[in-house]
């Protein structure tokens, strides 16, 4: 505050502080004037202005009634006594204590947290308030580290001192402290004599905020309990600034700001790593020092922990440690050194549990457990219903309690994320605490759960398909409408899709449903391009259903992959696994099978450039849907049938198809087939000359494909609008569709669509005149159709060459 003074006033400070020093030092009766400041801060003020008055100090009386030297005098004083407490000064002196912790040496990123923390001090500290933080977090996230550290950074603002206890909250061994305990602490610390020091909570709380009154000291409560072990420990007043850090949120304490912790960035994790292993050492293997970072979950305990196992062992490479963390049901043993243990951070917050919330919330603790099996990224809470078996209500009260004690996340509401360590030590549990019979019925009932949903949902997508007509026992539909449908596919599919892979892990459990759940996902995820998933699921439901011996669910599986290569432009890939689903299907007679089959490998020759073939299995197809009276199949190999025959130029053929199927799609009301449908007979009208009808038809798929959301079309149909359009000479808006085809593909991931459109904009920008914008865009075309070496990359060479 010196500097707000005048030069006279500095002056006027320095000659008070020189007589001060010399009075405190000699002057009996300034001691016990000074005993005035610990009772009545003001009044101690008084005297003390009033004996430096009477020295004659120049100037010193302005100051003095400007207000701010009496403040200066109380800081000094209080620097003063500091300075010769080692003199034996009497009981009651006023101290100046220095309690925190050394500043953590290896102390790395949270920028932006302590940005925050500063923040929030000086907002408090403008409303003339008491800046009280509480920085909460899940066990081993560094909420102490970071808090010392900031506690340091802001030390200087304090200069009556700093107060630190370690509550203990959760401390393994110990219990947590009784705020008697450590109001004793303090008070001793602030120069009370412990003859003196209250008994009685109340009393001793009453005391303490007395004595931190008028005073600006910095008081850190590592680790606390709860909101009932901190708030007598919290002074009053303004001057002083406390810095809590807890695993629980201690919502209930007032005037609280909070900050909540999470795990460190992925460059944070590696740079720990560096402070403890050796920055050359991880330089020289960057993708093991990534490897490591992730194993430790980005959490700074485990970091700490793996960089200091690095350091003891100077001979060790960062992969051999890395191939030891590989098995996750060892890591947690990996994870410890000496009196550091990411196990044993993580069992005080276990435990504490039905010591919390008392022996009727053990279902906190066995949900706990029981989320441990589970390897999807998120839960809801009726995923984690069905899981335990138990009520909505129960669930979210279980759920919301895991969040309070930071052994979970909730990301949004109703969503729910644990953090990967935290996930094999509840498996851990789950294994040592619960049956193995009820950790399978767990887990059943989950992959049930997700069975049941998937296939409701995908029949609301698609009603008009015989095989995804699946509704309640009770015969009223989970999904209401179309956009509830895909809204609970696009929330779960991570979740659907995780539940798959770990139920084919165990075929002889769930090797059945594993298959089952693949086939439910099927349909959205070729609806909103997700190739990658469809050959995911695709592959683990074929080799559980080999190793079953389901030869349904083999003919199945071999369908799926057909179409999910066909989708990545594998067309070799599409075309072995459709013929061996084929021979599959007729060998078990399934002939709705068989004829889908061939449909599907109809369209991977056509993609292929193999027309007379695309048209051959296309009729097969065909004969079979009217064979079996299946009115759906009939009508989507009508539909693709369509590009076939406009490739051999038999225009009228094509046509007459598209509208034969587009009939029969709206009298089964089978709006994606319609919308397909439309565009399929929109291509034919335009290469038979009929360009207007063509745009009709595409404006009408465009349509229907964003109403009932699907992107990859939407994609699709805005680029047969540039083509269109650009055929008219309305250049202006065939390069608006093209440019919006490109932003579709590229967030549905179709890079061969985002080729094609890349294409058709480099075209349409030579033809007005943009020879630069065109060659940008045919090299970026180019690139891509050779990434998926496909044959439209020589096109592209000789347009640049021209």
């Amino acid at each position: 505050m010196a500097h707000d003074l005048s030069s006279r006033g500095q002056d006027a400070l320095a000659a008070a502080w020189a007589v001060l020093r010399e009075w405190l030092q000699a002057d009996l009766q300034g001691q016990e004037v000074f005993q005035l400041l610990v009772d009545e801060p003001d009044r101690g003020v008084r005297a003390l202005a009033a004996r430096l008055e009477r020295t004659g100090i120049p100037g010193f009386t302005a100051e003095v009634s400007g207000g701010m030297l009496g403040k200066l005098v109380q800081i000094a004083s209080a620097e003063a006594v500091h300075v010769h407490q080692d003199r034996g000064h009497p009981p009651g002196y006023p101290s100046r204590p220095a309690e925190l912790p050394p500043d953590i040496a290896a102390f790395t990123g949270r920028v932006s947290e302590l940005e925050q923390l500063t923040e929030l001090v000086d907002t408090a500290e403008a409303r003339s308030s008491t800046p009280i933080i509480v920085v909460d977090g899940p066990p081993g996230v560094g909420k102490s580290a970071l808090t010392i550290h900031f506690a340091h950074m802001i030390s200087h603002r304090y200069p009556d001192g700093q107060l630190y206890v370690n509550l203990q909250g959760s401390t393994p061994g110990l219990a947590p402290l009784n705020p008697i305990d450590v109001l004793g602490r303090f008070l001793r610390a602030l120069g009370m004599d412990g003859k003196e020091i209250p008994v009685d909570t109340g009393e001793a709380a009453t005391r303490f905020r007395s004595l931190a009154s008028g005073r600006k000291m910095l008081i850190m409560l590592d680790n606390a309990a709860s909101a009932v072990q901190a708030r007598q420990l919290i002074p009053a007043g303004t001057g002083c600034a406390v810095l809590v850090t807890s695993r629980e949120v201690l919502a209930t304490l007032d005037g609280v700001a909070h900050l909540h912790l999470s795990v460190l960035s992925a460059p944070e994790a590696v740079t720990l790593l560096g402070k403890f292993a050796g920055e050359a050492r991880v330089a020289a293997d960057p993708e093991a020092t990534s490897t490591l970072a992730r194993q430790c979950g980005l959490l700074p305990l485990a970091l700490r922990i793996a960089g200091a196992r690095l350091a003891a062992r100077p001979s060790w490479s960062l992969q051999a440690l890395a191939g030891r963390l590989m098995d996750e049901r060892a890591r947690l043993n990996e994870l410890q050194l000496g009196d550091l243990a990411v196990r044993a951070s993580f069992e005080i917050s276990y435990e504490a549990l039905s010591a919390v919330y008392g022996p009727a919330q053990v279902s906190c603790a066995r949900t706990f457990r029981l989320l441990g099996l589970l390897e999807g990224p998120d839960v809801s809470v009726d995923v984690v219903a069905a899981l335990t078996g138990g009520t909505l209500g129960a669930t979210d009260e279980a759920l919301e309690r895991l969040v309070d004690a930071q052994l979970l996340e909730s990301p949004s509401p109703g969503r729910y994320q644990m953090h990967d360590l935290l996930r094999l030590f509840a498996r851990e549990h789950a294994f040592r605490d619960d049956a193995p019979d009820d950790r399978r019925l767990a887990l059943h009932r989950t992959f049930e759960f997700f069975l049941a949903r998937a296939r409701g949902a995908s029949a609301r997508l698609q009603p008009t398909d015989p095989r995804r007509t699946v509704q309640k026992a009770d015969d009223e539909p989970w999904f209401a409408t179309r956009t509830l449908a895909l809204d609970w596919l696009e929330a779960e599919r991570p979740n659907v899709v995780a539940a798959a892979q770990q139920a084919a892990a165990a075929p002889d459990q769930f090797g059945a449903i594993a298959t089952q759940i693949a086939d439910a996902l099927f349909w959205f995820c070729h609806l909103r391009a997700y190739p990658r998933d469809l050959d995911v699921l695709g592959r683990l439901a074929l080799a559980t259903a080999q190793r079953l011996g389901d030869r349904e669910g083999e003919g199945q599986s071999l369908h799926n992959l057909c179409i999910a290569n066909l989708r990545l432009r594998r067309f070799d890939e599409a075309v072995r696994h459709g013929t061996r689903g084929l021979a599959v299907r007729r060998a078990i007679g399934d002939r709705y099978g068989e004829g889908r089959t061939l449909d599907a490998l109809g369209r991977v020759h056509y993609m292929m450039g193999r027309f007379d073939e695309a048209v051959e299995y296309g009729e097969k197809s065909l004969a079979i849907a009217r064979q079996i009276q299946d009115r759906y199949s009939e009508s989507a190999v009508l539909c693709n049938l369509v590009p076939a025959y406009q490739a051999m130029r038999r225009y009228t053929e094509a046509i007459t198809c598209g509208q034969e199927s587009l009939t029969i799609r709206t009298e089964l009301g089978d709006r994606y087939g319609e919308g397909r449908m439309r565009m399929s007979l929109g291509v034919a009208y335009q290469a038979s000359g009929r360009l207007d009808e063509a745009i009709m038809c595409f404006e009408e798929s465009l349509a229907v494909f964003r109403d009932i959301g699907d992107r990859y079309d939407e994609g699709r149909s805005l680029f047969h609008l540039a083509v269109a359009h650009g055929i008219g000479g309305r250049h202006t808006d065939a390069i608006e569709f093209c440019e919006f085809s490109i932003t579709v593909r590229r967030e549905t991931a179709d890079r061969y669509g985002e080729g094609e459109s890349l294409h058709q904009l480099g075209t349409l920008l030579r033809k007005i005149g943009d020879e630069d914008g065109a060659r940008v865009r045919l090299e970026q075309a180019l690139i891509i159709f050779e990434e998926l070496g496909v044959p439209n990359a020589e096109d592209i060479r000789t347009l640049l060459e021209t």
